[in-house]
């Protein structure tokens, strides 16, 4: 059995908990080469490694990959044993979740060519290397419920229309989330145990001119349901333009390489409220402005609506967000 994340954490886990009697604390990854098996190790300082073995005859070129890993020759003796691996470490604690999915792609690549493990290291590393040198960052959590939230959205639209995804322009920096003919959808999603206050970015957001602007937002439980990566999965086994989904993706900061990471943050919908957008509704948007007022010069106009206030508490709907958006009733 290969090492998922889910797993490589409890290896870690566990050899954190064995009696600290050496430099290196090891629980096997359950993967063997032709060296012996691929480790799962935590230092007597506390750091974690994948330790990967190789012939003592073996040169391993010393790395340091950017900020988040390092790779070293390392031996490991005792009485009984002299064993030399390449030893991947982690060396900021804060990126433990990129660590993690990295030494799991590392464990399985090895699972599939046992006979060249230090190849398959090096070609991981090389594969990640914008990650791990810090030239791209992996979605925030705030993020990443946010895309939930969108990717929840066209997943429910793809069980009516498989060309679903046509409607996704959120990832091409559109005003709103989804378009269809004459009318949009934005979607705000928060993890927030209490508030109902979405923040609204810029003053084309809420603002559709003639055409019809629902608002849905949604409370979402981490640590519960499904994640990105899964919905990611059921969209592609849905729709019919795979290729115009994969390429969102991208644009909406995901990276399938980046899967492992994100598969360890599950959400649950637990709240959902619709709202029709239009006047009346709190927003600011370039009608609104009056006397001497003008846009020139500003940018970046960001604020917040608390979706319990009165005036938005009027022009919430009781409909379903996706049948209307498709006009199917």
């Amino acid at each position: 059995m290969t090492a998922d994340g889910t797993r490589l954490e409890e290896l870690w886990s566990a050899a954190g908990a064995k009696p600290p009697v050496s430099l290196f604390r090891t629980a096997d990854c359950d993967v063997a080469t032709p060296h012996g098996p691929v480790l799962a190790a935590v230092r007597d300082t506390g750091e974690r490694y994948l330790l990967v073995p190789i012939d003592a005859k073996h040169t391993v070129r010393e790395d340091i990959d950017g900020r988040a890993v390092t790779l070293r020759r390392q031996i490991l003796e005792d009485d009984a044993s002299y064993n030399v691996y390449a030893a991947l470490a982690l060396a900021d604690d804060r990126l433990r979740d990129l660590f993690t999915a990295l030494c799991a792609e590392v464990v399985e690549r090895i699972a599939a060519k046992p006979n060249q493990a230090v190849a398959a290291l090096r070609q991981t590393l090389a594969d990640w290397r914008s990650l791990l040198s810090g030239s791209r960052r992996t979605l925030s959590p705030s993020e990443l419920a946010g895309l939930f939230g969108e990717l929840t959205m066209l997943r429910a639209m793809l069980e009516h229309d498989p060309g679903a995804v046509a409607f996704w322009t959120g990832p091409a920096k559109s005003e709103q989330d989804f378009h269809r003919a004459d009318i949009a959808l934005e979607v705000k999603s928060t993890t927030s145990l209490e508030s109902h206050t979405v923040r609204i970015h810029g003053l084309g957001q809420l603002d559709r001119g003639s055409g019809r602007l629902l608002l849905t937002w949604v409370r979402l439980r981490p640590g519960q349901g499904r994640s990105v990566p899964d919905l990611v999965d059921e969209i592609l086994s849905m729709t019919d333009d795979q290729a115009a989904f994969l390429g969102a993706l991208v644009q909406a900061g995901y990276l399938e390489i980046e899967r492992e990471i994100y598969s360890r943050r599950v959400f649950e919908v637990t709240e959902r409220r619709t709202f029709e957008v239009g006047p009346g509704f709190p927003r600011v948007i370039v009608a609104g402005l009056a006397g001497d007022a003008t846009l020139a010069g500003l940018d970046h106009i960001d604020y917040d609506v608390d979706l319990e206030s009165p005036p938005a508490a009027a022009a919430r709907v009781d409909v379903d967000p996706i049948e209307t958006f498709l006009e199917l009733t």
